[in-house]
Order: C-alpha cells, then structure tokens, then sequence
C-alpha cells in the first residue's frame, strides 16, 4: 500500500467518526488524486508510439547502431516514463539498457545504443517495455512488446585457395581442353585450318590477311554450376569438439560460396539443418551467381541450427544437376554411407569433392584413391590443400 492510499484510508476512518466538511472535503479531494493518477497513465499510454530501427544483418566483429524513437501525442505531460531494452549476451556487454525519460506533449525522443557482432548466429532485439508513470501516485502502467526484432550475424569469410577441381577449375585462370561442346561465344584465339574442321570455324578476316585458312578456337563448354552439400546434424558431429567442428564446416561454407559468386558462378546450397527464423527445415537453394542470391546464401547461413538426425546425402540423390557440375560435400569425417554417395554421383557425370572437418587419419587419402578431390579444414575453417 502506497502512502497516499494510506493517508486516504485513515481519512474514511476519520469521515466515519467526524463527518464535518472540512474532512469530507479532504476525502474527496484524496479520492480525487488517485482517481486522476490511476487514469492518467492508462490514457496516456495511447498516445505512445515507438519504433526501433536496427539492422538486419552484422558481419563478425561489425559494430551496428539501434536506435528507438518515442513519440508522445497526449495533452497531458509525462511526468516520467521508464524504458527498458533487452539485448543477447552475444550482442553486448549490457544486457539490459535502461533510460528514465520526461515528455511534454508532442515530443519526440530517440534513444541509441551500439550492438555488436561476436558469434554467428540468429539473435532476437528485445522485448522493449515501456512503464508510465505520475508524480501523484505509483500508478504504473506496463507496455510490452508483442514482437521481436531480429538480427542475424553472417559466419566469417576466410581466403579460399586454389582448389584443383576439374569442373572447369572455377578457382584457377586455367581451362579444360576435353569438352564435348565448344562455345561460340568465348573465342580465344586462331590456329591454321586442319581437315575435318567446320567451315562455319574459318575466321576469315584472318585468312584474308595472312593468306591461309584459319578457323576460330573457341573455349570448351564448362558445366559452371556448383552444389555445396553442407552435413549438419548431430549425429554427423560427434565429440568434444562436435559444436566448433560445425562452425568451421559453415565458415568454409560460406567462404565457398562467397569465392565462387565473385567469380560469376553459379552456386547451390544444399544442407540437412533447420532455420530459427522460419522454424522449419531448409530448403535446398537452386543455383545461382547473382550477389543478392549471395546475400540470402549468407543469411541463411548465418542462421542455420543443426536437426537430431538426417543425412544430406538423401536430399542429394533427389537434385537434378547437369552433368558435369561440381558438388562439394562438408562433413566431419568420411565414412562408407559418405564413400559410397559420393562415388555414385561421381558415375552420374558430377564431379565430386569433399571437405572434411575432423578427418579421420585415412580419410583424405582413401577418397582421392577412389577419384574423389579430399580436403581438410584447420582450426580458424581454412581449406588445407594438401600436397
């Protein structure tokens, strides 16, 4: 019981054994006061508007500002409005921000903090509560907030090396001579007419000048179409170190895509994990080389979580790739359910690769004995490329 309502209680008890004016008039004029202060807040609480502005994606160790406007409409003054913030642990030092503001009657006022982004994953902004309150009685009303804000931190983007992939090698400057298909678009040069070549080859600008027949070389076809199948369940991780094994696995994944995309490639994504943000599990992504495909790419890795159980090899066998398209496979470790998919698609005209994040001691060497590109990840989600 407040003070006040203490003070009025013993003036009833008092109008109850002294009905004069003078305490009557006191009575009411108590009654009076908390009635005012129990309604002041509750109207004054509909000409409250706020909204807060943040940003919808951090990279690591980027510092980002939020910024919450209060915007108050009401006739009356407020005497005091208290707001609080909740903030992820990841995010900041504080977790909990607090300010004591005073507004007049359509007064706008902007509150700023700075979150920062120091592990990848799916945060929530919030909740924001807002309690009014009046100077004539602890009459306090709470505002909560009904939806969150998200804010997804991308996972580090590391150096990709060279990659001695035959599809194309889409991360080297060379090109690969067996084709069945050439472009007629990528000329790369001319070489003197041999017996068989078309006609429609003969340059004959060329010809003409030099005097002899020669034909346009033209690029091979490449398949420059690349599928990351990404492992993420449970049970694929297991360990001491399953939790850091599945962040290096996203980190490489990530720096993949990131290399590939720059270098006009089309990348897909394919994982057995499940999205916080939609709360369902993830869909495999058709690929693409445009950067804002690059974005949603990120994003969604950024906020992947592992499932229970699964096995991305099972979504792999449903994709329909073009032959002579890349798939890359990260996993922790090579086992026989992994050795036998990835020899399959490698009969079905794909060519295969795997990274693995915690390789077994034969691993690397008894994939490349099967025709199979092996590689490891070190502790930072490097690609090793072992001589």
């Amino acid at each position: 019981m407040t003070f006040l309502r203490a003070v009025t209680l013993l003036a009833l008890i008092w109008l109850a054994f002294d009905p004069s004016p003078a305490v009557s008039f006191a009575v009411y004029v108590l009654i009076g006061a908390q009635v005012i202060g129990w309604l002041w807040p509750r109207l004054a609480r509909r000409y409250i508007v706020w909204q807060r502005h943040a940003p919808l994606v951090l990279a690591p160790d980027e510092v980002g500002e939020v910024t919450i406007t209060i915007s108050y409409q009401g006739r009356l003054p407020l005497p005091y409005l208290i707001v609080t913030e909740d903030v992820p642990p990841s995010l900041s030092a504080v977790t909990r921000k607090r300010w004591v503001l005073s507004l007049h009657p359509g007064q706008q006022y902007t509150l700023r903090y700075q979150v920062q982004g120091r592990q990848r994953g799916l945060y929530w902004l919030g909740p924001l509560r807002l309690v009014i309150g009046t100077v004539i009685d602890r009459n306090e009303v709470l505002i909560g907030e009904h939806q969150l804000t998200p804010l997804t931190i991308v996972p580090h983007i590391v150096p990709v090396p060279l990659l001695e992939l035959p599809a194309g090698l889409p991360y080297s400057q060379e090109r690969r001579r067996l084709s069945l298909f050439d472009d007629p678009v990528q000329k790369i040069g001319v070489r003197h007419y041999r017996f068989g070549d078309s006609p429609r080859l003969i340059d004959w600008k060329t010809s003409a000048r030099l005097g002899e027949l020669h034909v346009r070389e033209l690029a091979p076809v490449i398949a420059r179409m690349t599928v990351i199948a990404l492992e993420f369940s449970e049970t694929a991780y297991r360990g001491r170190f399953a939790r850091d094994d599945r962040e290096r696995a996203v980190i490489a994944t990530a720096s993949l895509a990131t290399a590939l995309i720059n270098r006009q490639q089309a990348v897909g994504l394919c994982s057995d994990s499940c999205d916080p943000l939609t709360k369902a599990p993830i869909a495999p992504l058709l690929p693409r080389a445009e950067h804002d495909h690059l974005r949603t790419l990120l994003l969604l890795l950024g906020r992947i979580e592992p499932v229970p159980t699964g096995s991305v090899l099972t979504e792999l066998s449903s994709l329909n790739l073009s032959w002579g398209s890349t798939l890359i496979a990260i996993t922790s470790a090579l086992d026989e359910a992994w050795l036998a998919g990835l020899t399959m698609l490698r009969r079905r005209g794909l060519y295969v690769a795997v990274i693995l994040a915690d390789p077994g001691p034969s691993d690397v060497l008894q994939a490349r004995r099967y025709g199979i590109a092996a590689y490891r990840l070190d502790r930072a989600g490097a690609i090793v490329v072992d001589a």
